[in-house]
């Protein structure tokens, strides 16, 4: 809900750190610009109009007032908005990829042991989640996004990765369009990561894209081995829930065996597949 009317369908992004509308929302609301401000993407820095929101809110839970960017365009899919981190603080995010669904509570909840594994992480910023993974005995940083279609990494991994992942260019048909609040850029060149490893599972033949963006020079990140997983990834859990209290992410993974690439329990064998290709588009909005 918004300004108390909707409801209306918002994108889940953990990347970004505040909420942003479609311009069309704003439109129907009858919000109109009180400023600029700068709207951090995957590669650049677009300058959006900013609008007075009263309120958002989901289920009874409030967001509080924002000023909110409004954006347009392919980022958004057709949705009226990004729901950002800015009023997590203290939550906790599920979302059920099973089931279709989310739910946001307070991070005081426990989650059931049986079913769930948890990968201790930090906060940087006050919400970006940043947890350690392992590609091959290499230490990386992950980031959980789940407003990106598609998984992202620096140069800096594929530096430390020259000798245990393939990086390989990217033409034709399978270039991929990463489209942001800004202007859309050209993923042209990826690295397959063999196994990468978050505590106590491991995904196989993780494709990311790679290259300088902007947004890991916006984190600090530009000159540590970074990669940011997306919902090509993410998706292939059955959960994935986020503690805003402490940055640990808790992963629910499939007890079935399938065919294809593999996410996988350390101990238990593998769990859930899903195909290597990453989706289409990266909707990111920082």
């Amino acid at each position: 809900m918004v300004n108390g009317q909707g409801p209306y369908r918002f994108i889940i992004d953990t990347g970004a750190n505040r909420s942003a509308i479609s311009t069309e929302l704003a439109g129907t609301l009858g919000l109109t610009s009180t400023g600029t401000g700068p709207v951090h993407t995957i590669d650049d820095v677009a300058v959006a109009p900013l609008v007075d929101v009263a309120s958002i809110e989901y289920a009874g839970i409030s967001f509080g007032a924002t000023q909110a960017p409004m954006i347009h365009g392919p980022v958004l899919a057709g949705e009226d908005g990004l729901l950002g981190v800015d009023g997590m603080r203290g939550r906790r995010l599920t979302l059920d990829f099973q089931h279709r669904c989310f739910e946001i509570s307070g991070a005081g909840r426990a989650h059931a042991a049986a079913g769930w594994t948890r990968v201790r992480g930090q906060l940087r910023f006050g919400h970006l989640v940043l947890i350690p993974g392992e590609v091959r005995g290499r230490r990386i940083n992950v980031l959980i996004d789940t407003g990106s279609g598609s998984s992202l990494a620096n140069n800096a991994l594929r530096t430390e990765l020259a000798n245990v992942a393939m990086t390989q260019p990217v033409d034709g048909a399978d270039l991929m369009r990463a489209f942001t609040a800004g202007s859309p850029i050209i993923l042209d060149s990826r690295i397959i990561m063999p196994s990468l490893r978050l505590g106590d599972i491991s995904a196989d033949n993780v494709t990311a894209y790679i290259g300088d963006f902007h947004i890991f020079d916006l984190w600090g990140l530009r000159d540590q081995p970074t990669l940011l997983i997306g919902m090509d990834v993410l998706s292939k859990a059955r959960a994935i829930a986020i503690d805003y209290s402490n940055g640990s992410v808790y992963f629910r993974i499939d007890q079935d065996l399938r065919t294809g690439s593999m996410i996988r329990g350390v101990t238990n064998g593998p769990i859930t597949s899903f195909n290597g290709r990453t989706a289409h588009q990266a909707t990111d909005g920082y």
